[in-house]
């Protein structure tokens, strides 16, 4: 079976109030917004979704992540309440289609503070696998104090943390001349850019230190975390060294091999084998990036066929590795 970890989504009810805020803003957010999401009509459209699924064999499940979201960016009131719209939408569908999805993952409103725990520990209770959140909320990176809080009851709850980048066109390449990111270039690079930044710091801050236990999924093969681990081992000289070094009994490396890659690297086998060979293969999940190309989930797995060459090993991403990490072990649906 494939159990891809990474599958995006994005139900009507909540794609029509994003929609209305973007628009709210008065910038480009909302035509950017919706050409990202008219990339592949399996993001909205369930036939359309299910057909392709088909196409990649009787065994493939998915874990439901709600597509770039405006969650992050909002008031806490209405954060909280498009969160929870968003989480309903997820729990219907698969509740509506066990043989199609293996579970979903909630979105939170860290930005509300302890209502967003409270509404974060309803939606596990109601089914939620785990919760997704962003390398940037409210324009600060998660290793700010005020989301300490949700990392400890994550790794009291032992449920997974998604992280998925969110940087937009808005966050220019060259901010001293020009006012927007050029080409795409805020997504292309710039995702697994902003992947690695937040990985390293939710380790400066002790976090997988301080909860070693604390499984956070990550995208895009870790972003470039294993092309440039040379370059992380050792901290760059400044003020906050000292601090840093007081808190980490083990070397940053150590600690970054404790997060979780999926394999959704668009078809690019060398960086599956960079993943497979940093994070170790209990510590890398089949994940497609499906919803933004018909694609990416082919291209993914293809990936996994031609560098993977033994059976136990390739069983492991494809399936094991998700039973274990998502606590999906003990599920009838499955098998």
């Amino acid at each position: 079976m494939k159990i891809d970890v990474f599958a995006h989504i994005l139900p009507p009810r909540y794609a029509e109030r994003v929609f209305e805020l973007l628009h709210a803003r008065g910038d480009t957010s909302a035509t950017d917004y919706a050409r990202m999401m008219g990339l592949d009509a399996t993001l909205t459209d369930l036939d359309e979704r299910f057909h392709l699924m088909d196409e990649l064999g009787g065994d493939y499940r998915q874990v439901l992540v709600t597509a770039h979201t405006s969650v992050e960016h909002e008031p806490p009131d209405v954060a909280l309440v498009l969160a929870r719209t968003g989480n309903e939408e997820l729990a219907g569908l698969v509740a509506a289609h066990p043989d199609r999805f293996a579970g979903w993952v909630a979105q939170a409103a860290l930005q509300d503070g302890e209502r967003a725990l409270a509404a974060i520990e309803e939606a596990i209770g109601e089914g939620a696998l785990g919760v997704q959140v962003f390398t940037s909320m409210q324009g600060r990176c998660l290793d700010h104090p005020d989301y300490e809080p949700f990392f400890e009851l994550m790794a009291r709850l032992d449920r997974p943390v998604w992280i998925h980048p969110n940087r937009t066109v808005e966050w220019s390449d060259f901010p001293l001349t020009e006012r927007e990111s050029r080409y795409g270039m805020y997504a292309r690079p710039g995702w697994p850019t902003d992947t690695t930044v937040t990985m390293t710091r939710l380790v400066y801050a002790g976090y997988l230190q301080r909860w070693p236990d604390l499984k956070i999924v990550v995208h895009h093969s870790g972003g470039t975390v294993p092309m440039l681990a040379g370059r992380l081992k050792t901290l760059q000289a400044g003020p906050e060294n000292e601090a840093i070094n007081a808190r980490l009994e083990a070397g940053v490396l150590d600690y970054l091999k404790r997060f979780y890659a999926d394999t959704a690297n668009f078809g690019n086998p060398i960086a599956l084998r960079a993943a497979l060979e940093f994070f170790g293969t209990e510590h890398v999940l089949f994940g497609t990036d499906f919803g933004f190309s018909p694609k990416f989930a082919p291209e993914t797995i293809e990936d996994v066929e031609s560098v993977i060459l033994d059976d136990a090993t390739k069983q492991a991403v494809y399936e094991g590795n998700a039973r274990r990490v998502l606590g999906l072990e003990q599920s009838a649906v499955l098998g």
